[in-house]
C-alpha cells in the first residue's frame, strides 16, 4: 500500500479570501466577503490525498467524485501545482534543508 504524503482539503472561496488579504490593501473582511459574494456563488471543495509514489487522489467534496488532475482550473489548479512543486523539493533536497 501506497504511503500518503500529504492530505489538503481546498476551498476556492478561504484560498481567494486569503490572496485578498494579502494583496487587498485597504479592503475590510466584509467589502473582501462582498466581491466573492458578486463573482460567485460556486466554488471548488477539493481534497487533495498525495502519495510518496507520486500519485494523487482529489476528490470534489460536494459530489464526492473523483477529480483529474486535467480536470482542474484557476485557483485549485495553482493549489495543485504549488503543492506537486513542494513534493518535488521534499524528494530532491537532503532531508532537513530548505530552499
Amino acid at each position: 500500500m501506497t504511503q500518503v504524503w500529504e492530505i489538503h482539503r481546498f476551498i476556492e472561496r478561504d484560498y481567494w479570501l486569503k490572496r485578498m488579504a494579502e494583496n487587498g490593501g485597504s479592503l475590510t473582511s466584509e467589502q473582501m466577503e462582498s466581491v466573492l459574494d458578486g463573482i460567485s456563488d460556486k466554488w471548488d471543495d477539493y481534497t487533495f490525498k498525495l502519495f510518496r509514489d507520486g500519485s494523487v487522489q482529489i476528490i470534489d467534496n460536494d459530489t464526492r467524485r473523483t477529480v483529474r488532475p486535467s480536470e482542474l482550473r484557476g485557483a485549485s489548479l495553482d493549489f495543485y501545482i504549488r503543492t506537486r512543486i513542494r513534493f518535488i523539493r521534499s524528494i530532491l533536497q537532503p532531508h532537513g534543508q530548505t530552499a
